[in-house]
């Protein structure tokens, strides 16, 4: 057993050296192929929250939202955590709308459809180091900012008749992520975009994969762990 806690171990301070040259690098290709004051910005926000991207898929998210402000609909996120992401969006909306929701407790109920080659990836509660009033501060200088505290869809109902041209999953789990898009896909604009953090696991990409089979709607796998679907 001792030695198994070793690998494991030894896994995870690779795992670490790793991601932070990959986070070096992408700063330093960003640097020289984007504006500054985005990257500057980037930069800051993992600097003041635990925010576990890479610098490619903060720029996506921040990217995006940015395209979308150009649309009539408001923008949600659920999955907010410490609100780095949803700074970025804040940064980005312009005047839209954004609507953020989460828990502010942690992960719910991980299932066993929630793995990474097929190992548990998730634990019950993970992420609880945050709360609403954290993210409220952490977020008070934007204007049209909403939070709601809860697990999700059973917070919506102030938003059930708005129509959304970006949305942001990072909810980490499949029953979140289905009960995301069953609420979300069918309020998005034309041209509206659904994006996903944590395509890689199991259970983010089943739930997609599952909810898209038999609609004309493409799901497009971007660089690292996210995905994207167009309301066409």
């Amino acid at each position: 057993m001792s030695s198994l806690r070793g690998i494991t171990y030894k896994s995870r301070l690779i795992g670490n050296l790793l991601g932070s040259i990959a986070t070096e690098f992408q700063f330093k290709l960003l640097y020289f192929y984007k504006e500054r004051q985005v990257i500057d910005l980037i930069k800051l926000v993992k600097n003041e929250t635990n925010f576990a991207f890479f610098p490619y898929e903060a720029y996506t998210v921040y990217s995006i939202a940015k395209s979308q402000s150009k649309l009539d609909g408001e923008m949600a996120e659920v999955g907010v955590y410490q609100g780095g992401s949803a700074k970025l969006i804040s940064e980005a909306k312009g005047d839209r709308k954004l609507h953020l929701f989460d828990t502010f407790e942690g992960l719910p109920k991980v299932s066993e459809k929630d793995t990474h080659f097929g190992t548990k990836f998730w634990q019950d509660n993970q992420f609880n180091d945050t709360s609403e009033e954290y993210v409220r501060k952490y977020l008070k200088s934007y204007n049209n900012v909403y939070l709601y505290k809860g697990l999700f869809p059973q917070t919506a109902e102030p938003i059930s008749n708005s129509k959304f041209c970006f949305v942001h999953l990072d909810v980490d789990l499949y029953k979140s992520t289905i009960d995301c898009l069953n609420f979300f896909y069918p309020r998005l604009t034309h041209s509206g975009i659904i994006l996903t953090h944590d395509y890689h696991t199991t259970g983010v990409q089943t739930a997609f994969k599952e909810f898209f089979r038999d609609k004309q709607i493409p799901v497009i796998e971007l660089t690292g762990s996210q995905c994207m679907i167009v309301n066409t």
